[in-house]
């Protein structure tokens, strides 16, 4: 799914991306950080002018579907989401949960903790029929038998699926797919 040269994608718009925790451990669902996860995607969303069309916060990785006014934005975009939580994420493990922090320690140059995978995966969308399989994807990760942490999709309170299938207000600022194809 990851995208080698990312910097040539810049005629595409829309883009599934899944960013995971350092070792897929489940530092998000440490104390309040899904909640600080989402208030920095509002945050930079307004910051890159893009659209949240679809997304899922899981204890260890996020999905998004974003609709980025130059595709080329997406790169900065997940640098600085990446810098700015890791640091927050850190300072609530640290506070809530800091045995933890032995595990997230690395060294190298300036870095002395590790919060999230150095790369991550994007897939450009190309079509509405792409789109809707990626967001079922997305919506059903929380039901997923690995994780059962609801029973409906839209019960999931870090997820876009109440805001589809319920037509509720969401947690984040969502755009509607059918708005953009």
């Amino acid at each position: 799914m990851g995208l080698r040269n990312r910097y040539l994608y810049t005629e595409y718009n829309i883009f599934f991306i899944t960013t995971t925790c350092y070792n897929w451990y489940k530092l998000l669902s440490v104390h309040n950080n899904m909640n600080l996860i989402a208030e920095n995607l509002k945050y930079y969303a307004q910051k890159y002018e893009l659209s949240i069309l679809a997304y899922v916060i899981m204890p260890n990785h996020i999905h998004m579907i974003l609709n980025f006014k130059r595709g080329s934005d997406r790169i900065a975009f997940m640098r600085d989401f990446k810098k700015f939580t890791s640091t927050q994420i850190r300072k609530e493990i640290e506070l809530h949960e800091p045995e933890m922090l032995k595990k997230l320690f690395y060294s190298k140059g300036k870095q002395k903790f590790k919060i999230w995978q150095d790369r991550f995966d994007e897939l450009f969308i190309i079509s509405q029929d792409l789109f809707e399989t990626k967001m079922q994807y997305i919506h059903n990760n929380p039901i997923q038998e690995h994780w059962s942490l609801v029973e409906e999709p839209e019960d999931y309170l870090y997820s876009s699926a109440s805001f589809y299938n319920r037509e509720e207000e969401n947690i984040l600022p969502l755009v509607h797919y059918k708005d953009v194809f």
